[in-house]
């Protein structure tokens, strides 16, 4: 079994993919927020309640589109009356931001950023647009334009903490570690003390190997919320890189009971007590996990070797094997 590999699992955990850094600003869940919620049912209520009315007449195509929109089911008829409503009256700002919201919830970055530029070149100062193509930005992977975007919006408003906030999270992925932890500050600065800021200054310092000052970081985010399971998760880590095995252990064991259906957690844990010699709990720990997650192939890799380690052979290459297919560059 090689060694924690604490590092290049943090990495993994913590470098956020275009994927975890869309649903930190709810791309991926855009009809099921609270303020979405209500927002579909102020539209629904104007509009008739839960029977919507399609017959309505052509001026009120912008209005129709947005009743679609937050309903959620029928962007494409949205996008269509707006088209129309947009041919009418090119430069009309609300209807050109409409359209790039529906082609931002349909997924289509490319035109939603060109609807959201468009609004931006008529009204430079629109902030509602900055953040919506800064927010398409990432989601198309374009994390440098997005950092600008988020810029923009630091500019209009100074004191807008979630700007600092999601670019520092595309700062972090873009490997860019002293902005991340100067707009985290920033964050903190604004709201006052609050477990995200902390908790990415913390996988920041522990991306950078600073793992003495990301503990100190976790330790804040932990007296913020102590029941916030991922900053014991990455502190474990931590003392895990510094050699504090006890300590490591401690905290894994308590974002375990914090929740139960944290995989990740399991597998730290596993690999404790797997670089300590006890075999059997870290099994149990990587089969938690493998049950949580059945294809995370670090977790099937992990427990093929632990399998080996038992005497388990044939168990084991099944699991290797398994994870092999799933990440072909998993292992030497």
């Amino acid at each position: 079994m090689p060694k924690l590999r604490a590092t290049s699992q943090c990495s993994r955990r913590t470098g956020l993919s275009r994927a975890s850094i869309a649903a930190a600003i709810g791309l991926l869940a855009l009809t099921g927020s609270a303020h979405s919620q209500a927002l579909r049912n102020q539209a629904l209520q104007q509009h008739g309640g839960n029977s919507l009315r399609y017959d309505v007449p052509a001026p009120d195509f912008p209005r129709r589109a947005g009743a679609y929109r937050l309903q959620g089911d029928a962007n494409a008829a949205a996008i269509a009356d707006l088209d129309r409503a947009i041919r009418a009256e090119p430069k009309k700002v609300d209807n050109l931001l409409r359209r790039g919201l529906a082609y931002l919830e349909m997924g289509n970055s490319d035109l939603a950023i060109r609807d959201f530029t468009e609004v931006l070149n008529l009204s430079p100062r629109h902030a509602v647009a900055a953040r919506s193509r800064a927010q398409s930005y990432l989601a198309a992977g374009d994390l440098k334009r997005a950092v600008s975007d988020y810029g923009l919006l630091i500019k209009l408003n100074p004191k807008d903490a979630r700007a600092f906030y999601l670019r520092g999270l595309a700062e972090q992925e873009l490997q860019e570690f002293d902005r991340a932890l100067d707009d985290f500050k920033q964050m903190i600065q604004i709201e006052g003390e609050n477990v995200m800021g902390r908790y990415n200054r913390g996988l920041v310092l522990y991306d950078m190997r600073q793992y003495d000052r990301a503990i100190r970081e976790f330790d804040h985010a932990i007296n913020v919320k102590p029941d916030y399971a991922p900053a014991f998760n990455s502190r474990g880590l931590a003392y895990a890189a510094i050699g504090e095995t006890r300590r490591s252990l401690q905290d894994f064991d308590q974002a375990i009971r914090l929740d139960q259906g944290y995989a990740k957690a399991f597998v730290h844990r596993g690999n404790i007590h797997q670089g300590t010699h006890r075999h059997d709990l870290a099994l149990a720990d990587y089969n938690a996990a493998v049950e949580l997650d059945p294809k995370d192939a670090y977790s099937l890799y992990s427990r093929g070797l632990t399998k080996r380690a038992l005497g388990q052979h044939e168990a084991a290459e099944r699991d290797i094997a398994k994870a092999k297919q799933l990440e072909p560059g998993i292992g030497p």
